[in-house]
This record gives C-alpha cells, structure tokens and sequence, in this order.
C-alpha cells in the first residue's frame, strides 16, 4: 500500500507531518521512517528533516502495527552519573534506540535509560540520546536526564564542543603516524543501508594517530589507531578508513572479507574492532569532564595476541 502526501505547512519535521497527515502516533510515524519507506521527493530522510513547502512525501508501506515502547530492566555499565547526565558504556551487539538496526524495538539504550530519563526529554523512540554508535561499536554514550541537559548537549553537538576518540585496529600499516581524511559522506547510491564517499555528501573530517602497529608475518599488519571525529556522519570512521584502504578489522559491510575471517577464526573475534574510548566536554555548570572506558575484554584479548 501506498500513500501520498504533500507538504503545505514548511518548517515542520518529517515525523510530526506524517503523524498528523495518517493519524498515528509519532513513535509510529518514527518507526516508518527507520524502516525506511517514507521518501521525500525521492529520497529517504531523518525523522527530524524539516520539510520545505510543496515537498511530496511518500509512504510505501502503511499498514504496520502501532509500537510500544516502554522502559526495561536493563543491565548498563555506567560510568558517571549525575542529576543533569550520565555517560554508559555500551556493550558491542547493543541496538541504541527501537527501529535502528533492522527494528529492534526491545532490549536497546533507550528502553534501559527510560528508568534514567525524566519524562518529555528527547525523541519519543530516544529518550535522553544525543549521539550514537553503531550496533557493533562498543564504549561511552552521553545520555541527557533533564530537558536543560538535552538541549544543553544537543547545541555542544552542534558546535562539536565535545571531544570523542576512539580506538580502532585496522588493516595494513599506515604511510603517516597521523593524518586527516576530508571527505564527504552520503548515502550509496546502490544500497541506503550504505554509505560512501560522494561529492554530493555531507563535510565529514576525521582525524587519526597510529598508537601501535602489529606485525603478525611479512603479510599481515594491522595498526591501533586513536580516532578524532570533527564531524559526526553516520558510519563516518569506517567509511573513511576503508576509503584509504586500511578497513576497520572485523567490520562486516566496509571491512575485508579475509581479514575478518582470519581475525575470527585464529582470534575468535566476532564484531568490529571499534570502541568509543574518550569523552571530554564541560557541563551545564561549566565543569570539565574526561570520562574514559577501557577496551572491552574481546578486543583487549585480540591486542595481546597480536602482541
């Protein structure tokens, strides 16, 4: 089933439209959106995309339960808490909000930072969330407890006023001990699930430093990276290191298929090696924080192999 809209009121995000326009929940109209088939003029959007006036909306698929979300008893590691925040560190496999990663909509970040979380704060499918990371990236996630706190983040954001680095292994030993990738990121034009690098795509700067190289034989060598990010594009580190040919070990969709099968079979590893180590930013009071989470055991393992 299909249907059709068109925008007359500019100005208003894309799942607050379609909430009104088909009489559904925004949580729904949200989940429609993650699930990717709603299109504007063409093209797939983020549930916070303001439309623009006489913008054609369609939906391909209507016809979805409404969801229910509610908080659960989850089991988080966290770091630091406070009354304005606090800051987890998540465990790789871990979906962040319901309708990512194929639409989950149980067992996420989100359903266990409810209990966190006051009422109102955030996105209904994400309460609290101001940034991200992959299903299968593991480390610190900021989460915001009061509305303040909230938009307080979302602006740090904005302004990249926060600092994260992570740690990644990836292929082969890199020509420079640090170095900056500028390249803009967009959607593969063969898969929506994808990105790639495109000269249509957003600004996307990532900058590295190689901590340590291991070399296994005359063949094999891989190289622990410390990874700043001047921008935050969706699978930006991946994108960008496999795009210089120095794939993220154990990435399953821009990795090496042999690598990883090595990586698997000689080392058990069985996600990527990608981990939010660092978080630096000051609070609502002014305060400078720098939060660290060490390497998760599987990947500390990996490490001591190689070494």
């Amino acid at each position: 089933m299909m249907s059709n809209f068109v925008c007359t009121n500019p100005g208003m995000r894309l799942d607050k439209f379609l909430s009104k326009e088909m009489s559904v929940s925004r949580a729904h109209a949200q989940k429609l959106i993650a699930d990717a088939v709603v299109f504007v003029n063409g093209s797939g959007m983020k549930a916070s995309y303001s439309l623009k006036e006489r913008d054609k909306v369609v939906v391909n698929e209507v016809k979805v339960e409404e969801v229910v979300f509610e908080g659960e008893d989850i089991d988080l590691d966290i770091i630091y808490k406070c009354d304005d925040f606090l800051v987890i560190n998540k465990a790789a496999g871990m979906v962040v909000h319901p309708g990512e990663a194929g639409g989950h909509m149980t067992g996420t970040v989100a359903n266990a930072v409810v209990k966190y979380v006051d009422k109102g704060v955030g996105e209904d499918l994400r309460p609290g969330i101001v940034h991200r990371l992959d299903k299968e990236t593991s480390g610190l996630m900021l989460i915001a407890r009061t509305v303040e706190a909230y938009e307080y983040f979302v602006g740090l954001f904005k302004k990249r006023e926060i600092k994260k680095t992570y740690l990644a292994l990836v292929k082969g030993k890199l020509e420079h001990e640090e170095g900056v990738i500028d390249s803009p990121i967009g959607r593969d034009v063969k898969s929506r699930k994808k990105m790639g690098l495109t000269g249509d795509g957003k600004a996307a700067v990532t900058r590295y430093l190689v901590d340590k190289v291991y070399a296994v034989d005359a063949k094999k060598n891989f190289s622990l990276l410390s990874i700043g990010l001047e921008t935050g594009r969706t699978h930006q580190i991946r994108v960008h290191m496999a795009a210089i040919d120095h794939a993220v070990v154990g990435d399953g969709v821009y990795g090496v298929r042999e690598v990883n099968k090595w990586f698997r079979e000689e080392l058990g590893l069985e996600r990527q090696f990608l981990h939010a180590h660092l978080l630096e930013f000051k609070d609502l009071q002014g305060v400078s924080h720098k939060i660290k989470a060490p390497l998760a055991e599987e990947l500390q393992s990996v490490l001591d192999s190689l070494s």
